[in-house]
């Protein structure tokens, strides 16, 4: 839906418009409006005119998702169709700890509450344990009396409790007062009047199969983007008594900032029995950096998110409504794709394929993609396998030739370079690259290194695509590289080195191609090409593809276990589908810069001039 655009006038116009009115009478034909008490009249009904219109303007476009940009307006839209904004989210790390007890000591227990502290590059974060955990001395073989907490779930942030006593004569809300309370891990108890045990409700989002007597509690977020606590009405759900009184714990965290914490340090409460132990220090092992914090959903991703939540209705079906539940049910993403085995090569149907990277990392851990298979298992049909997969980055290697006129120009030559530089680390960073289905437009990148400065007269850039394969060492390997864009006819291959197993381990082989589409693996020795093979391998120019068969390789060149293989595209426009990544790394920006003696006036045009491409 477009703008919804009450009214294109402004004041000015709105005054002419009632003087125009008002001439159309004959009284006012011949009236000079300006030099008259009458003209303050008109400003004012040209205000009153004017404010109307904006205000009817604003309420119009409030009331639609597509045109809303008040984020109470976005939520109560969002109320409408069931759908409930993600609230903060709290990083989750995994550890486990080992303590050294004596016989006394039976067991141990973790008490929940604050436990722990970590540590990541932006500074210190503190944990909890959301609930007790108990644990069973044992003896190990070397005679040694220990008790060990395997894999324990910690949580970035603060627990903390709240209380309410339900009074049936007043108007309630049960608010959880934190814009940054974790409300997906929301404890709630109450002790009812008529019960003498404390009951544990729990939350839901619908109100199918909800029975009178249930004990459950709806979510909503309010208009000071806290959230409220709203309880059944005795159709759907357990309806409050007086005197009921509600025990809330949750989880106030620092959202994505506890992130990628890998060191923590142990500063809670252990007990041995009803003895609180203090002696104790555990050795601790990380099994996964805390991953998974998040700021409250953004306005934007309510309205993208919502109506595709009431359309998936809660299952996953479609790509549409996967896309829909993985958002949900993990929102530390900066880019998703997820696509039908029907448009995998080969197909693969009654599957469907979801890539997900992370913020701050190129991929989920594996304890990620087991959790959210898991989340994702509730709600997918039988006939549709879910299948997690890693990104595979398509890296753009650009080299840029830039000519200037020194005399129209303050900067240096250098300082041309460096402006260029940052002008296509930009253009990497902006929305429609650094994603799945990401685009690259070279005339655009074309325009901005021109505009980077007034000296620049025009530039000869270059694109090549590079894929990076992870080397599989010491055993015969096959490998199909997909680069998902047409490959140049006239490409040159360019690849990093590595060794081949049974080979001198002293030469360094590279790969590069051979013929009309053949791959071939070769060395240099002095000035003289070696080859191992001319036919390892096949370039597919309209797949986008190289297969690579049989290589047997020990190592490769450099502090990394990949070999990268770059070639030239057969469009200058890139485009990443389906488990592509578009990316620019700064490592693969190249800039010159040349003088345009021709445009400086130090050179006549055409003599003795030097092209640099043929």
């Amino acid at each position: 839906m477009a703008f919804n655009q009450v009214t294109n006038l402004d004041f000015e116009e709105v005054k002419s418009s009632l003087k125009n009115f008002m001439r159309s009478s004959e009284k006012f034909s011949d009236y000079n409006f300006e030099g008259s008490v009458l003209s303050q009249l008109l400003d004012v009904l040209s205000y009153n005119t004017y404010y109307s219109a904006l205000n009817a303007n604003l309420v119009a476009n409030e009331v639609f998702f597509d045109s809303a940009s008040i984020r109470e307006n976005v939520v109560s839209l969002a109320k409408l169709v069931g759908y409930v904004p993600r609230s903060a989210k709290a990083a989750k790390a995994t550890i486990s700890m080992d303590f050294l007890v004596t016989p006394s000591q039976e067991s141990l227990t973790l008490k929940k509450g604050t436990a722990f502290v970590g540590a990541n590059g932006e500074g210190t974060f503190v944990f909890s344990v959301l609930a007790d955990v108990t644990r069973e001395a044992y003896v190990d073989t070397n005679g040694i009396r220990r008790v060990t907490f395997i894999d324990i779930d910690i949580y970035q942030g603060n627990l903390l409790e709240l209380n309410y006593t339900v009074d049936t004569t007043i108007k309630q809300s049960f608010i959880v007062p934190s814009a940054d309370a974790d409300v997906d891990l929301i404890s709630v108890t109450i002790d009812q009047a008529d019960n003498a045990v404390p009951m544990s409700y729990k939350p839901v989002k619908d109100i199918t199969e909800i029975a009178a007597t249930d004990r459950i509690y709806f979510i909503q977020e309010n208009k000071s983007e806290q959230f409220e606590l709203i309880f059944g009405d005795g159709v759907f759900g357990r309806k409050l008594v007086n005197q009921d009184k509600i025990n809330v714990e949750y989880l106030n965290t620092n959202k994505s900032s506890g992130n990628e914490c890998s060191s923590f340090e142990f500063v809670g409460t252990i007990t041995s029995g009803n003895t609180i132990i203090t002696e104790l220090q555990p050795t601790i092992t990380v099994t996964t950096n805390s991953v998974g914090g998040a700021e409250p959903e953004s306005v934007s991703s309510i309205k993208y998110l919502a109506p595709r939540y009431y359309s998936s209705q809660r299952r996953a079906v479609t790509v549409r409504d996967y896309e829909t539940l993985v958002a949900e049910l993990y929102p530390n993403l900066q880019s998703l794709s997820v696509y039908g085995g029907e448009d995998a090569s080969p197909p693969q149907y009654g599957k469907v394929y979801i890539v997900a990277k992370p913020n701050g990392a190129e991929a989920l851990t594996t304890t990620a993609k087991k959790e959210l298979q898991k989340a994702i298992k509730k709600y997918t049909i039988l006939t549709v396998i879910p299948e997690i997969l890693d990104p595979s980055f398509l890296y753009l290697e650009i080299s840029s030739f830039v000519y200037y006129n020194n005399n129209r120009t303050r900067r240096k030559s250098a300082d041309i370079a460096n402006v260029v530089r940052g002008t296509i680390q930009n253009f990497g960073n902006n929305k429609d690259l650094e994603r799945f289905n990401g685009k690259f437009k070279y005339s655009k990148l074309i325009g901005q290194i021109d505009a980077a400065d007034v000296g620049i007269t025009s530039n000869i850039t270059r694109i090549r695509m590079k894929k990076n394969i992870q080397a599989l060492t010491n055993v015969f390997a096959s490998y199909k590289i997909c680069y998902g864009n047409v490959i140049s006819q006239n490409t040159d291959l360019v690849s990093t080195g590595f060794k081949l197993t049974g080979e001198d381990q002293s030469y360094i082989w590279y790969l590069e191609k051979y013929g009309t589409n053949s791959i071939a693996i070769y060395r240099i020795d002095g000035n003289e090409k070696k080859y191992y093979s001319q036919s390892i391998g096949s370039i597919d120019y309209s797949m986008g593809e190289i297969n690579i068969n049989g290589i047997n390789i020990s190592s490769t060149v450099g502090n990394t276990e990949y070999i990268s293989v770059s070639l030239v595209p057969a469009s200058n426009d890139i485009i990443a589908l389906r488990d592509l990544y578009l990316t620019i790394a700064d490592s693969d920006i190249s800039v010159s810069t040349v003088l345009d003696e021709t445009a400086s006036s130090s050179r006549t045009s055409g003599v003795g001039q030097t092209p640099i491409y043929s």
